[in-house]
């Protein structure tokens, strides 16, 4: 069992992912994000086994304390040959980062290497398990009318999967009321 710790996007910004992840599907490259049956995000992190209740309390100060936060998806790219995966780039954010680094803290040792702090590359997921054809025919069909997409996040989430079930989620505070 995997848990992992997201933030949806706000309905404008996911309402774009999924119209990619439908052109994807309809040219029959993949399925796979919407075979997932769960909204576009950016993964902060992923913990095998259990979420005890320390994990949870130290994952609750964690989002008692951020905020409402902008994001933009700057274009399309992959993690390289035989990585079968596509995904919309996110532009630099010192504060996504800053949060990334806290949730890998409350989490502790069980956070996959992937999602560790300094080894993390904050994405947002297109198309997975795909051969490196597929991943070259995504990034041309999303790539030639690319537009960056802005949006916020306005919540985190602790789901486990697959499949995706909720377990908790956390409302992001308005920047104007957010404790320091």
């Amino acid at each position: 069992m995997a848990f992992a710790v997201t933030l949806p996007f706000d309905s404008d910004i996911a309402a774009a992912v999924v119209a990619r992840w439908e052109l994807l599907a309809a040219t029959g490259v993949s399925r796979s994000m919407l075979d997932l049956g769960y909204s576009p995000h950016v993964t902060l992190a992923v913990h095998d086994g259990p979420i005890d209740a320390g994990v949870s309390a130290a994952l609750d100060r964690v989002f008692a304390q951020a905020g409402r936060m902008a994001v933009t998806l700057t274009g399309v790219t992959t993690f390289g040959p035989g990585s079968g995966v596509c995904y919309a780039a996110l532009a630099p954010s010192p504060d996504l980062m800053r949060l990334h680094a806290r949730t890998v803290s409350a989490m502790g040792d069980a956070c996959r290497p992937h999602y560790q702090t300094g080894r993390w590359t904050p994405h947002c997921t297109l198309a997975t398990d795909m051969s490196d054809l597929d991943m070259g025919r995504a990034n041309a069909l999303l790539d030639k009318d690319w537009r960056p997409l802005q949006g916020f996040f306005e919540s985190a989430e602790l789901v486990e999967f697959v499949p995706v079930v909720g377990i908790k989620r956390w409302a992001l505070a308005p920047r104007s009321t957010r404790t320091p």
